[in-house]
């Protein structure tokens, strides 16, 4: 039964923004069980405090969205 569907590039970016968009949910959580940002690694989490507020980025996550990108980008070229 699974042979016979075929997932949307589309529907698979959903899926996965769905999934990180749950993480980021409860990555508060994750504050309250004594895990610091500071402390995670920077392939995972890269950011700098600016007045009391982190701001953040992900490049392991920016990597895996440019590869995303382009895996669309040349299905739907052939």
């Amino acid at each position: 039964m699974l042979d016979k569907i075929q997932l949307n590039p589309l529907v698979f970016l959903g899926v996965i923004l769905i999934i990180l968009g749950i993480i980021l949910i409860l990555l508060p959580t994750l504050s309250k069980l004594g895990l610091r940002l500071e402390e995670v690694h920077p392939l995972l989490l890269l950011g700098k405090r600016f007045d009391g507020v982190y701001i953040g980025t992900s490049p392991l996550l920016i990597i895996i969205l440019i590869a995303l990108y382009l895996l669309i980008l040349f299905l739907r070229r052939g």
